[in-house]
């Protein structure tokens, strides 16, 4: 198992979800690298995908009018991120910004939708961790 592979294995989302289900998803995923302080996307852009870090930390935040900063969530290895917008059909709500030289596995909607209303196993068990995170915000 490769480390792409074996870190979609580990995220919430997707856990106990069998290989041959993970090796679709690793299938549509594209791995990107992202320097630090990088805006990786910011509040209003349309929700195109959602991202897992396999190496590095990313923020979430909002800029107030008078703008200041306030950090709403870092992330790190292993943890998911921008879903919750892609799966409402929003845009993103708030910003990202990679904080130190990061690693993302980056899973395109339209490629993820597709794979999703093909394996009914996966829709479900993702609706269940995405209910949870709702709660969170």
């Amino acid at each position: 198992m490769n480390k792409t592979l074996n870190i979609i294995s580990t995220i919430p989302l997707f856990t106990g979800l069998p290989e041959d289900q993970l090796v679709a998803i690793k299938k549509i995923a594209v791995e990107k690298k992202i320097n630090k302080g990088e805006i990786i996307f910011s509040e209003g852009d349309e929700g195109n995908g959602f991202y897992i870090i396999a190496a590095g930390m990313v923020k979430i935040f909002k800029v107030s009018p008078e703008g200041k900063e306030h950090i709403l969530h870092v992330f790190g290895p292993g943890e998911p991120f921008g879903e919750v917008a892609v799966f409402t059909g929003q845009a993103f709500p708030a910003n990202a910004e990679a904080i130190a030289e990061s690693e993302l596995i980056f899973l395109p909607k339209p490629d993820f939708v597709h794979l999703i209303s093909q394996n009914p196993s996966l829709s479900l068990n993702m609706l269940a961790v995405l209910s949870l995170r709702l709660r969170q915000f």
